[in-house]
């Protein structure tokens, strides 16, 4: 049997309510196992901190991922992901000011176990596959294109830049323009009436500002 020590290394050292019995936690907390940071008290209703907990960016995502449902990250099958504008934002992009929810895109299977007051829209999905999502920091996280196009619809006229910014920050990844076109799709209208699809879009990013050349021979 796995102990609860085991359950917080594999978990950047989080520990779910549902994963101790009661005379673990006990256990745990006489010890000084289970701590409880000032910072995140308010989070203690929904997972413990350990003395394994580390700082950085990775476990932020890790655990917002871990606390959306409440049941351990072993019986969430297929895997949910993270999706749309945080999605971007645990890539690497800036989405600052947009309307877009928090999203996890999930099984139907998993909605009795969601966790309705962490504050995240939960999208239903009957095929996820693994093909969806890549990990970022051991998150499971919707591929940048799918991401763009759900941020999409949700844009705003003050959006443009953001926009933009992802939009290139798509192409120096790696990502074609017409890939991008269909991820820019949703926001036809948002930034001139005249705009009929993707390609119109990125018609306007252009003259806003031309994008610089890619090396294809750089990873």
């Amino acid at each position: 049997m796995v102990g609860y020590r085991e359950i917080a290394e594999r978990q950047h050292g989080f520990i779910l309510p549902c994963q101790l019995t009661d005379e673990e936690f006990v256990e745990a907390a006489k010890n000084g196992f289970i701590c409880i940071p000032s910072e995140y008290r308010e989070l203690m209703g929904y997972v413990y901190f350990t003395e394994l907990v580390e700082g950085g960016r990775d476990r932020t995502q890790y655990l917002d991922w871990l606390i959306a449902f409440l049941i351990p990250p072993e019986e969430r099958h297929p895997t949910p992901y993270i999706a749309g504008r945080k999605a971007l934002e645990i890539h690497g992009f800036w989405t600052s000011g947009s309307f877009a929810p928090s999203a996890i895109v999930t099984p139907p299977e998993l909605m009795p176990h969601i966790n309705e007051k962490y504050g995240y829209t939960y999208l239903v999905d009957e095929n996820i596959t693994p093909d969806h999502w890549v990990f970022v920091g051991d998150t499971p996280v919707e591929k940048i294109i799918p991401a763009m196009r759900k941020y999409c619809e949700y844009a705003v006229p003050d959006d443009f830049e953001n926009a933009m910014d992802i939009a290139y920050g798509a192409y120096y990844r790696g990502y074609s323009w017409e890939e991008i076109a269909w991820a820019l799709e949703p926001a036809v209208g948002i930034w001139s009436r005249h705009v009929t699809n993707g390609k119109e879009i990125l018609e306007l990013f252009f003259e806003e500002y031309p994008p610089g050349f890619r090396d294809t021979d750089e990873p």
